[in-house]
């Protein structure tokens, strides 16, 4: 039987990931009081997937990059990503409000315009502080600036880890990870079913293994597949898929994101139904 922890640890192609010290930085401070949790109109906001869907500024109304996401950690923490780059910040969250103090940021180059320029707002807009209002069965978030700018955030409830069709996204090691190349895009997943077996593409062949999942961990067993001769890109893409599921793997999911990261370091991103 599958038992799914709940995730922590944010993810995104093309960023590195924040290093364990520098979030220790954050958020680490003796003389600080424990963290608790907030309730905006009776509902939780603290520990929920919050994800933006669009941010409107002097009248006009952008959609957010998919995989931008807000992260109430406690009423002292926030973390997420501003739609390119990642961050993990202290803040001070009411019922009222939330305003984002001293971040850890990745520093990555973000290529699409349209994509840097929503990430350079939304950052702007979340360092001031932000009225925070609920709507639609409390599955609505709205945060309104000083100036009126507006952040809409829906509630996103993590993507089951059994069932659901897993489209590798991304490849990574030593906690960076790049975006496939087009060539191999769409050519690798996992299907994890009940029975505690895993079903995967490989890039070019396909098999299956056992897969033992317990306390954020899959073990995979000997992996039965094809034996096609594979070249180019989705070697590549295989020869990773191949070194990720053998033995004991770590596995988090943050909403549509799932990522299993192999005892070396080695790590394959994967999206929910992409």
């Amino acid at each position: 039987m599958f038992t799914q922890r709940k995730p922590r640890a944010p993810r995104l192609l093309l960023l590195a990931a924040l290093p364990v010290a520098g979030l220790a930085m954050v958020t680490a401070c003796g003389d600080e009081k424990a963290p608790g949790s907030v309730k905006v109109g009776g509902a939780p906001v603290t520990g929920v997937h919050w994800t933006v869907r669009s941010m409107t500024v002097d009248g006009t109304t952008t959609e957010a990059p998919r995989g931008t996401y807000l992260e109430f950690v406690s009423d002292q923490r926030v973390r997420g990503n501003y739609g390119c780059n990642r961050f993990d910040a202290r803040a001070t969250v009411t019922d009222a409000s939330v305003a984002l103090g001293r971040s850890a940021t990745t520093k990555m180059y973000c290529e699409d315009k349209k994509q840097r320029a929503f990430e350079k707002k939304l950052a702007h807009a979340l360092a001031a502080e932000n009225t925070v209002k609920t709507a639609g069965d409390d599955s609505r978030l709205t945060l309104t600036g000083p100036d009126g700018a507006t952040i809409s955030l829906v509630k996103q409830r993590d993507a089951a880890l059994v069932g659901t069709k897993w489209t590798v996204t991304g490849l990574g090691a030593d906690d960076n990870t790049e975006s496939l190349p087009k060539s191999a895009e769409g050519r690798a997943r996992l299907v994890f079913a009940e029975n505690g077996t895993v079903s995967a593409r490989l890039g070019c062949n396909s098999g299956d293994a056992k897969a033992t999942v317990e306390d954020g961990h899959i073990t995979f067993g000997p992996l039965t597949s094809t034996k096609m001769g594979c070249v180019g890109e989705a070697s590549d893409v295989e020869q990773t898929m191949r070194t990720v599921l053998k033995g004991r793997t770590s596995y988090d999911i943050q909403g549509d994101t799932l990522v299993v990261k192999a005892a070396d370091g080695t790590a394959i991103t994967l999206t929910a139904g992409a």
